[in-house]
């Protein structure tokens, strides 16, 4: 089986190592993860805030937009939450504000992955091989680049 589909969640190791880093934001400790961001959603069941940390690929420093990644794809809960509710709350670092996602095409999901690869090899080789991709070559990156998300976040105008 090829695809998202064959990619399994994480197990409960996993989960835990990758929800540490709310945990760390929790309790002040966000400025110490300048590759991520604390996302806050509205559960599209639940309509009750659910947060997840995500990796920064860029910020466009002239618009104030951030590029970030669901490495599980359209199967993560944070990102089928905002497809629901593209208004999220954000923390950068110590910095929190209102937001706006939209989700990117493909075309431009490679070319921010492939950005991304080029300037971090290693950190996009060992994140992309945690969630079962390959990111060694460029091909391997822009075939991730169907299974992946890559989303902007744009603070709301005013905040």
């Amino acid at each position: 089986m090829s695809g998202e589909h064959s990619r399994r969640r994480p197990g409960l190791l996993l989960r835990v190592f990758f929800r540490a880093p709310v945990v760390l934001y929790r309790i002040g400790l966000g400025g110490l993860m300048p590759m991520q961001l604390l996302l806050t959603t509205v559960g599209r069941k639940s309509g009750r805030p659910r947060q997840a940390v995500v990796d920064v690929l860029r910020r466009d420093a002239a618009t104030d937009t951030y590029y970030v990644v669901s490495a599980y794809g359209a199967r993560s809960d944070w990102y089928r939450n905002l497809q629901a509710n593209p208004a999220v709350r954000v923390q950068v670092r110590w910095r929190r504000f209102a937001a706006r996602a939209t989700i990117l095409a493909k075309e431009e999901a490679e070319k921010v992955l492939l950005d991304f690869r080029r300037q971090h090899r290693l950190y996009s080789r060992v994140t992309l091989r945690l969630v079962g991709l390959k990111a060694a070559t460029e091909e391997e990156v822009r075939a991730a680049a169907g299974q992946l998300r890559v989303v902007t976040i744009q603070p709301e105008a005013g905040r």
